[in-house]
């Protein structure tokens, strides 16, 4: 009988590990407008904090049992570090998973960082997890050019 619940175990683990996926859906790219229209005096620096639309991104997970997501940023090779990235979820998606966290803004550095959680049953999963972010440190003051990173997420749990 201890060999039947030690395979069914380690079946079960290994049906875990090899079954959580996360998927992602963009929507359109986030463009932030110019400081321009807010400009009314010469010699002010005018800071600004642009925030998206509260699903620029979507996200679906399929998983198993316990999970959590990390997000981190990468790729920022012409990023300007006054430049701080956010990220949250602004919902709960479809489904019947039960997630946790992740509804105020964490600020995103070349480190991942834990973003949400989620508890799954077998049958259960999320579709269109809401994410929106917030951009601060826009300055009259930076460089004009066009400022690009990316946003890595990473699932991991049974």
């Amino acid at each position: 009988m201890k060999y039947i619940i030690a395979f069914c175990i380690a079946s079960l683990t290994a049906l875990a590990a090899s079954a959580q996926t996360i998927s992602i859906n963009s929507g359109t790219t986030w463009s932030i407008p110019s400081l321009s229209s807010t400009i009314t005096k010469a010699g002010k620096n005018y800071e600004h904090i642009e925030t998206s639309g509260a699903s620029q991104t979507l996200l679906k997970v399929n998983a198993l049992i316990a999970w959590s997501i990390t997000a981190h940023l990468s790729a920022t090779s012409n990023w300007d570090s006054s430049l701080k990235l956010s990220v949250q979820r602004t919902g709960n998606g479809t489904g019947i998973a039960i997630l946790t966290g992740g509804t105020t803004y964490i600020q995103l550095t070349s480190t991942p960082q834990a973003f949400f959680s989620g508890l799954l049953n077998l049958t259960a999963n999320r579709d269109n997890i809401p994410i929106q972010y917030k951009i601060e440190g826009l300055s009259v003051m930076l460089p004009v050019k066009t400022y690009t990173t990316t946003v890595t997420y990473t699932i991991s749990g049974l």
